[in-house]
C-alpha cells in the first residue's frame, strides 16, 4: 500500500476516534467534513493520484456518513451503499478491472 492511503487511513481513523468521543450529532458533521478537507489536502500534494476520481468517492462517502450520521439513512442502508461505491471504484468507469492493455514501461520490456 502507498504511503498517501496511510496517511488517508489514519485521518479517517482519527475521525472516527474523534466521533467517539463527542456525542452531537451535528459535530459528527463537522468531523466528517474535516476528515474530507484532510482527505483532499493529502492527496493535492501527489501529481499521480487521480484527483478528481479520488475526491468523488471521498466526497460520496463523506456524504453516505453525514446521511447515517443525522439519522436520515440508516446504518444498513448506508453499508449497502457504501459497498456498491466501492464496488463502482473497483469495477465502474475506468476502475482497476477495466481498460486496455497496458503500455510497458520500457520498449523492451515485453
Amino acid at each position: 500500500m502507498n504511503t498517501v492511503w496511510w496517511y488517508i487511513l489514519a485521518a479517517i481513523i482519527v475521525g472516527s476516534i474523534l466521533k467517539y468521543l463527542v456525542m452531537n450529532p451535528w459535530a459528527w458533521v463537522a468531523i466528517d467534513i474535516g476528515v474530507f478537507v484532510a482527505v483532499y489536502i493529502i492527496l493535492r500534494r501527489y501529481p499521480w493520484i487521480n484527483l478528481k476520481r479520488s475526491i468523488t468517492f471521498f466526497g460520496c462517502l463523506t456524504l453516505v456518513n453525514i446521511f447515517v450520521d443525522l439519522g436520515i439513512v440508516s446504518g444498513l442502508i448506508g453499508n449497502i451503499v457504501l459497498l456498491v461505491l466501492l464496488g463502482w471504484m473497483m469495477f465502474g468507469q475506468g476502475g482497476g478491472g477495466q481498460g486496455g492493455r497496458q503500455r510497458p514501461r520500457h520498449p523492451w520490456h515485453k
